[in-house]
């Protein structure tokens, strides 16, 4: 989530977050963003409230602070990590005027799946400097722990908010990053360069078999028919480019481009066996894409791509089971 209090449209919100990615692929400095803000400002003629030196250095910190956090959280959540690390501890920042709830948390910790992190990894508001490190069994016995702290009661009475948490922040960032964007521990964008770099990796055995990026994602009239939200992702991942590959379009390429273009103007169809597919031309040829919905515990949907390939109208039909 990249968020500015205040801000009264899109295209501000994302000419800020533009800075800021600078800011995280550059090392540029407040200094500069500072300049950006008020070009911005200026641009849109947006009237903001506060001090420019306090509105800009809140901007720039908390967006640093949550992309920083969401990077932490798919290292720390990785297979091989957890396996090494499965307990995560609350460190308070050390400011000189703490918030008294994060303060209590300083050294408490959880085991990496309790439900606590879901709501309260930080940044748990405006500001906030707390952070998370990764703990070992060994490392929670050094810390003259049995076992994992219990988890803080959150309960405020008469709200939903968690306590100890700002309004906005009551979430996970570096969790729901990887819900939208990755292909296991590390994120990759569903463009047509990224998605032909993964399957190059995939490949070469880069990705573990559950590791995946997104192709693509549902329109409307398509997701009706499949029951599911509008705008869900439809993922590939490395175990089917590996397992698949025999039958799957010749070039990694191709990924990048075929499963988005037969959302926009393919067919859905059903296979002989009942199984949901894609089917279409590009540039003269055509191609079938096979789909499978899958519901997680959670109500979460997912759409993954099984397969991909090129046909022909008699294969098609053979696989659509018409005479």
């Amino acid at each position: 989530m990249f968020m500015v209090a205040g801000a009264n449209s899109r295209a501000i919100v994302e000419d800020f977050q533009a800075s800021i990615a600078r800011a995280l692929e550059q090392g540029t400095t407040l200094a500069d963003f500072r300049q950006d803000f008020d070009t911005i400002v200026k641009r849109h003629g947006w009237s903001y409230k506060g001090e420019r030196g306090w509105r800009t250095q809140t901007i720039f910190e908390t967006n640093l602070r949550t992309a920083y956090a969401a990077g932490r959280y798919a290292q720390m959540s990785a297979p091989d990590t957890l396996a090494t690390f499965p307990y995560w501890q609350y460190n308070h920042s050390g400011a000189v005027h703490p918030r008294v709830d994060h303060l209590a948390w300083n050294g408490k910790v959880l085991a990496a799946d309790d439900p606590f992190w879901d709501t309260n990894y930080p940044p748990n508001g405006f500001r906030c400097g707390c952070f998370v490190t990764p703990v070992s069994r060994p490392g929670l016995r050094r810390l003259g722990k049995a076992g994992p702290d219990s988890s803080p009661d959150l309960d405020q009475l008469g709200t939903d908010q968690p306590r100890g948490v700002d309004p906005s922040f009551a979430y996970n960032p570096g969790k729901a990053w990887l819900e939208q964007t990755a292909p296991g521990p590390v994120a990759v964008a569903a463009d047509e360069a990224q998605v032909a770099a993964f399957v190059n990796s995939a490949l070469r055995g880069k990705w573990p078999d559950g590791a995946w990026t997104p192709v693509a994602v549902t329109e409307a009239k398509i997701a009706a028919s499949l029951e599911v939200k509008a705008g869900v992702e439809i993922r590939l991942s490395a175990g089917t480019i590996r397992s698949q590959i025999k039958d799957q379009v010749a070039t990694p390429a191709a990924y990048g481009v075929l499963p988005g273009h037969l959302v926009r103007t393919g067919k859905l169809v059903k296979d002989r066996n009942g199984e949901w597919g894609l089917t279409g031309n590009h540039d003269g040829q055509l191609y079938f894409a096979e789909i499978r919905i899958a519901r997680q515990p959670d109500g979460r949907q997912e759409i993954h791509l099984t397969s991909l390939r090129r046909t022909d109208q008699q294969q098609l039909a053979k696989i659509l089971g018409e005479p």
